[in-house]
């Protein structure tokens, strides 16, 4: 996969043994179609990667929010917030990005 954007996220909390890694890149493969590939793991193991493919870059972006907005609700769901800890964007927007 031709990556357009990615995003790495970490969720670390050792008083509750959390140490959570979360990657989500979006790009076309060598056909041309969008994907969007979701890896989560334990910091520290290779983790489980999932891919879905998406009709346009519009769905793959909504793909993509729709992935920042579970991550966001961490604290809630696993006491601890992922922060970002990488952004990769080649059209410029390589500053922080908050998950809605």
């Amino acid at each position: 996969m031709m990556s357009e954007f990615s995003i790495h996220l970490e969720a670390r909390a050792p008083e509750l043994g959390r140490w959570r890694a979360y990657r989500v890149e979006a790009g076309r493969d060598l056909f041309g179609s969008w994907v969007v590939a979701t890896t989560f793991r334990r910091i520290g193991s290779s983790g489980r990667t999932l891919f879905q493919a998406a009709p346009s870059e519009a769905e793959a972006c909504r793909l993509v929010a729709q992935s920042l907005r579970r991550r966001a609700s961490a604290p809630r769901r696993i006491g601890a917030g992922y922060r970002q800890t990488e952004v990769r964007d080649p059209h410029g927007m390589d500053e922080p990005v908050s998950a809605p």
